[in-house]
């Protein structure tokens, strides 16, 4: 029993003290105390403190089970769960860099992606290691052979794709083209605005809304360009850029923003 009470205190100590190691690399991160390969180190030994944990909470209730005995209950419970987050973040983005493509700009048009102009300064301010120009020519490594890096993404995100025939012209309304495209400028901003992502400049002349959006972990920013053209009388053609400034391969993170705006839109 008192090594099942000493387990269960355990565990909830590691939780503890591996969230607080993790909050403090996230943080430096987040303030730009230091960069993301430095903050990685940091909030790895928090990862491997919630390892311990985890085993620790894992004997606990063994033990409650085998024995039938609750002790000690509230400290396990609470230290297992923990532990079982923090030990799994590691494991999944080691799971997604596996699975994802070693690329980090997606665009939904990769012939014509849309620039990025206003967000430019606010890159070379950050310091970004990824350059602003499209990679969609870049040779990459995925899932064993060697293809461009617009290939590596049609192939991994096969639905990501232009959006066309956006607020199409009814048949009692004037032909302007305007109308169609200056609808789905405005609905592609709001959208934005709606999800929270910093709006960093827009032009409704242009068709262009540029802007940011900060991951959960670590806080890494990428680059988002969204372009809204004109599609003859039918509607508008709406494209959506997403770019990583710093690591190399984002585990599939421009994707899940780019399918984020695309279901609110």
């Amino acid at each position: 029993m008192r090594s099942q009470y000493i387990a269960a205190i355990g565990s909830l100590v590691c939780f503890v003290v591996g969230a607080a190691i993790v909050a403090f690399a996230v943080h430096g991160k987040m303030v730009e105390q230091f960069d993301y390969p430095a903050a990685l180190r940091w909030a790895m030994p928090g990862f491997a403190v919630g390892g311990i944990g985890a085993a620790a909470g894992l004997l606990w209730i063994v033990r409650a089970l085998r024995d039938n005995n609750s002790h000690g209950w509230t400290f396990g419970a609470l230290g297992l769960a923990g532990c079982l987050v923090l030990a799994g973040v590691p494991l999944n983005q080691l799971r997604l860099y596996l699975l994802s493509p070693p690329i980090h700009d997606i665009s939904t048009d990769p012939e014509y992606p849309p620039p990025f102009k206003a967000v430019l300064p606010l890159r070379a301010a950050a310091g970004a290691k990824n350059r602003p120009g499209y990679d969609g020519a870049q040779i990459v490594t995925y899932q064993g052979k060697r293809m461009t890096v617009s290939a590596a993404q049609k192939k991994a995100y096969l639905d990501i794709r232009p959006w066309s025939n956006l607020f199409p012209t009814r048949a009692n309304e004037p032909p302007t083209e305007g109308t169609p495209r200056s609808k789905a400028f405005w609905h592609a901003y709001f959208t934005m605005e709606k999800l929270g992502w910093n709006i960093v400049a827009f032009d409704e002349k242009t068709g262009m809304v540029e802007g940011t959006v900060s991951s959960f972990w670590f806080g890494l920013t990428s680059d988002v360009a969204v372009r809204v053209r004109p599609a003859g009388r039918i509607g508008a053609l709406v494209d959506i850029r997403a770019k990583s400034r710093d690591v190399e391969n984002d585990m599939g993170f421009n994707a899940a923003i780019i399918r984020q705006y695309r279901a609110s839109l």
